[in-house]
């Protein structure tokens, strides 16, 4: 027993001495990676690692970074020519933040893509954005705000810090999933510096299963992001010739059907209930007729969700799964040949009920 023991112990040592194991302080964590389009053919991508710099103080305002860059023909080998531009090994296992270059999504992004698909250490739990008008430009920002480099993106998305419905986050596993299922399309938000140390996250970027193909405006946004994931916490602007008010929604539930139409083409019927309290108004509320305010409510989201609906139909992306949907409804084999042939006839109905609780601590 006891030289079994010293066996293992050897054994041990070997494996740690052999597997390349690196002190803490001989790393460098990548926490932020982004990919820009050079232009040039023969160095087709441009490759941005955020390098956090440990410290001695976690102040706001205080993080220390190093932001440095490679052009080449391949991810990989970008990966490689950074690594003779430090002193440190580099570690992707922090690395939660991938951002795609608003010139190459619209190139293209599978073949970039592929880099971050295989690598073991890429967590799959990352984010994924596309920037405007370069990922560099995002990198580089340090807001004031800021304890950690790259820690006011990750707050952002992870919605731990501010929550809002203009941003829709998206994670490596999920864009992979997207982009090689048939029937559900993928999407990025879109994040534009406004100066050097402040960003805006509000839109949306559409892709088919190559590259981006459209964009959603901050009210588009806002919409999908309701129907795709329920979020509830939005104001809704009601202007009609009756009412002018906000309703700030406390309770979100959306569903739709796929059913069909008397020419035996589908529809798609969404059904969409919520309950909110008046958070804004120019007139007085208590004493009006409710039930008027609801509808005048109801009519508005209604066209709104057909609107969105009918332009994601005219860009034939589907990120909500409608597809998907229906090749589980359909189990012939040509279900998804039948699916893209109905999906540019679809009719769009929204079928919306609300419910005003109150107006708020005053009448």
């Amino acid at each position: 027993m006891p030289r079994f023991r010293c066996f293992l112990a050897l054994m041990a040592v070997v494996l740690l001495t052999g597997c390349g194991f690196k002190d803490l302080d001989k790393r460098f964590f990548v926490l932020g990676v982004g990919i820009d389009r050079t232009g040039s053919e023969s160095t087709p991508f441009k490759v941005t690692l955020k390098l956090g710099i440990p410290s001695s103080k976690i102040e706001p305002g205080n993080s220390k970074y190093q932001i440095i860059s490679q052009e080449s023909n391949t991810i990989a080998e970008a990966v490689r020519l950074l690594k003779s531009k430090i002193d440190k090994e580099l570690d992707f296992g922090h690395a939660k933040i991938v951002l795609i270059g608003e010139s190459l999504a619209r190139s293209g992004v599978r073949e970039p893509l592929d880099w971050f698909f295989r690598r073991r250490d890429i967590q799959s739990i990352a984010y994924f954005a596309v920037s405007a008008p370069s990922a560099e430009s995002v990198l580089a920002l340090s807001p004031k705000s800021e304890r950690l480099p790259a820690n006011a993106l990750f707050l952002t998305f992870d919605q731990e810090g501010t929550e809002s419905s203009y941003i829709i986050t998206e994670y490596l596993f999920d864009f992979y999933r997207r982009l090689n299922e048939p029937g559900l399309d993928p999407y990025m938000p879109i994040i534009e510096p406004l100066n050097e140390e402040t960003y805006m996250i509000n839109r949306i970027a559409l892709f088919d299963k190559e590259r981006m193909v459209g964009t959603l405006n901050p009210g588009e946004t806002r919409v999908l992001n309701e129907l795709m994931r329920g979020f509830d916490k939005v104001d809704i602007n009601t202007n009609s010739n009756d009412f002018e008010f906000v309703l700030a929604v406390d309770r979100f539930k959306a569903g739709y059907r796929i059913v069909a139409r008397p020419d035996g083409k589908p529809r798609i019927d969404y059904r969409v209930s919520m309950t909110g309290i008046a958070e804004e108004s120019k007139k007085p509320l208590y004493h009006t007729d409710w039930e008027k305010a609801e509808q005048a409510v109801a009519a508005g989201i209604s066209r709104r969700i057909v609107l969105l609906l009918t332009k994601l139909q005219k860009l034939h992306v589907d990120p909500i799964g409608f597809g998907l949907r229906y090749r589980a409804m359909h189990s012939q084999p040509n279900a998804w040949e039948e699916w893209n042939a109905l999906y540019p006839e679809l009719e769009f109905r929204a079928n919306v009920a609300v419910k005003l609780k109150g107006t708020g601590v005053i009448n």
